[in-house]
């Protein structure tokens, strides 16, 4: 039997979906928000959360729920790790586990948090993943491709007193990507936050006016010698780790000296940069 998977980690939680370790989900067809839960307070008291599950397909679609322990790798993809005694999966309870939505309409799925122990202080991951199950005959899926999907919901909570604090070592620019060298040496995860926009060189106009040029006003819509803009990936790095956080530029024709202006923050501090390169 032929299967094709479409994998979509709901981890970053910016523009909704962030494909992290496989194909792009198609567009429009299934949903789940809210797409991330951070930082989430384990205070003693169960907590009890709801999210909903759109299916935007025209036909009925069947889902199974899983929740697991988690980390990430060097090429940053998402690890399931076994679960243990502190591991926030063992004490997160789904309703309901398995469960049929009828096409355009949605489900309420609800979880709670019951820790079976006190919680050690610092960050405890868990991620719910969404997969469909099959829904044609044995006979058919013989026959075609089929193609399912599997997204996910990260949750991130905390316990006792927290630190957010990481180093950016580097920040470098190719033609093709923005390229940040971050460590993590708090004991919660932390993201590279922020967006860039692309300009001929002779027409950059300073960092004063970033958001204005960003965001656009009517009167920006055809700003002379703005070439493109963007957000930065926002995959986060988690307690104890350096990782390098790749932010994909978009392909422009233009040739000669261009210069890129970023605005972030990474763990409550705020830089800009900016960086020329030739084409």
């Amino acid at each position: 039997m032929m299967k094709g998977w479409s994998v979509a980690a709901l981890l970053v939680g910016f523009f909704g979906f962030l494909t992290l370790h496989a194909s792009e989900l198609p567009v429009g067809q299934v949903g789940v928000s809210p797409s991330i839960f951070e930082e989430v307070r384990l205070e003693g008291n169960e907590l009890n959360k709801t999210m909903r599950f759109f299916n935007f397909k025209d036909k009925p679609v069947s889902v199974r729920v899983t929740v697991h322990n988690w980390t990430t790798d060097h090429n940053n993809r998402i690890e399931l790790l076994s679960p243990d005694p502190q591991s926030l999966d063992q004490w997160i309870v789904v309703n309901p586990l398995r469960f049929t939505v009828p096409a355009r309409k949605s489900h309420v799925v609800r979880f709670s948090i019951r820790p079976r122990e006190e919680p050690s202080s610092g960050e405890h991951r868990a991620i719910i993943y969404f997969t469909e199950e099959p829904s044609e005959p044995d006979s058919l899926a013989k026959e075609t491709l089929q193609n399912r999907f599997r997204i996910g919901t990260g949750i991130y909570a905390t316990s006792g007193d927290v630190k957010k604090q990481a180093l950016l070592h580097s920040v470098r620019v190719s033609d093709n990507r923005i390229d940040a060298d971050i460590e993590n040496t708090g004991t919660v995860h932390t993201r590279f936050r922020g967006k860039y926009i692309i300009w001929e060189a002779d027409a950059y106009p300073g960092m004063d006016d970033f958001d204005r040029y960003y965001y656009g006003k009517p009167e920006d819509a055809a700003v002379q010698g703005l070439v493109g803009k963007g957000v930065l990936n926002r995959f986060p790095v988690l307690p104890g780790t350096r990782r390098t956080i790749s932010s994909s530029l978009p392909v422009t024709n233009k040739k000669g000296a261009l210069l890129i202006a970023v605005k972030d923050t990474l763990a409550g501090v705020a830089r800009v940069h900016t960086f020329r390169i030739e084409k």
